[in-house]
């Protein structure tokens, strides 16, 4: 017995950018996520994709931008420096020494930077000050 599967064709970011994925398919995209974003309804004019002098750019209406505002006002970026430690071990010290009262998201990148999101405002002020 043989099957043949067939996988839906993969759009880049580049292809969304320039115009070939379509909103629709962004507002897919939020509709099947977590579950947390289903209230998100895209309209025409939330998503404006502009080009000025050849350059394609994005732009976005304030609604949608008061939503990724609220998403990012409680991320900080850390860097360490001197010794390079692990995920892990990063994750572990981060929780004995600031003793939060929820839990923390902690994202890697290149070159020991750091995000971390706080889940609530009074830990994220807590640790800038």
């Amino acid at each position: 017995m043989s099957m043949d599967l067939e996988l839906p064709p993969m759009i880049s970011w580049k292809e969304k950018l320039l115009g070939v994925g379509s909103v629709d398919s962004i507002k897919d995209h939020l509709a099947t996520g977590d579950g947390k974003d289903r209230d998100l309804v895209l309209l025409e004019g939330d998503v404006i994709r502009p080009t000025i002098n050849g350059i394609p750019r994005i732009d976005f209406s304030d609604k949608i931008k008061q939503i990724l505002y609220k998403e990012i006002e409680t991320i900080v970026v850390s860097k360490l420096l001197g010794q390079s430690i692990g995920y892990n071990a990063l994750h572990n010290r981060i929780s004995s020494f600031w003793k939060l009262s929820k839990p923390f998201q902690l994202m890697d990148f290149e070159n020991s930077y750091y995000l971390v999101k706080f889940q609530c405002f009074d830990d994220y002020e807590k640790v800038l000050t």
